[in-house]
């Protein structure tokens, strides 16, 4: 990684075990620049990449500081509050409908925090369980981050592949949800006609080293769920 990747993978490593906590002010960017021995440029770059992904603001005249509930797009939660574990896993069936190395195209690339056509796996699977519950999952994974993920992986857990069999702990998950209009996949696997919704959750996932393992989005049936929150001040 570069110096600012480096660094800003450090900060968000921090804001995620607590170390700055919610609405605390980091330090300054001279401040940062001799703690990491870099120059002021570097720093500000590490904290654009930050402010990008959601988790700092920068207030004019105060600083730089770690993200409220109240002010999240999309929220930081933790990994072990994702839908699926509301569910009895022993009952999720997965079909693997893709499972392929590409190059990393840009948008990819930018997700994961790794360089355009760096390879990495693409994975679409549907998953479905009791009570009529479907969801399409459209999964990148960096290849040379997560080694070894084989098809008989994706048909169970692959957070428990990355955990138990390679040893890394899952933090946390930056989520984005949006409604969106059904594509070929969603017609097919969920039913769905041109005009109903899709519930569409965009997602980050981070390991407690900070570096991105994941970058997925995953397709619900629009109307057969309902986004609770509550924002703290």
């Amino acid at each position: 990684m570069t110096k600012y990747e480096v660094i800003s993978s450090d900060i968000r490593k921090k804001i995620h075990n607590g170390t700055f906590p919610v609405n605390t002010q980091l330090p300054t960017e001279p401040e940062l620049g001799e703690q990491y021995g870099v120059s002021r440029i570097t720093v500000k770059k590490a904290i654009d990449q930050l402010v990008s992904e959601g988790l700092v603001i920068k207030r004019r005249g105060s600083g730089t500081f770690v993200k409220g509930l109240s002010e999240q797009e999309g929220g930081l939660t933790s990994q072990s509050n994702g839908l699926f574990n509301t569910l009895d896993k022993s009952k999720i069936k997965s079909e693997v409908l893709l499972f392929e190395i590409i190059p990393a195209q840009d948008l990819i690339a930018g997700k994961l925090n790794i360089q355009p056509d760096d390879f990495v796996y693409h994975i679409i699977r549907y998953r479905h369980g009791d009570d009529n519950w479907r969801t399409l999952d459209f999964c990148y994974m960096p290849i040379l981050l997560i080694p070894g993920l084989k098809k008989e992986h994706l048909y169970h857990s692959i957070y428990e592949y990355i955990e138990h069999q390679l040893g890394f702990r899952i933090q946390s998950a930056h989520r984005i949800i949006t409604a969106t209009r059904p594509d070929q996949y969603d017609r097919q696997y969920l039913g769905l006609t041109d005009t109903d919704p899709v519930l569409c959750i965009e997602q980050v996932g981070y390991l407690d080293s900070g570096v991105p393992f994941e970058y997925s989005t995953q397709h619900h049936i629009g109307d057969h769920y309902e986004f609770k929150t509550v924002s703290l001040r």
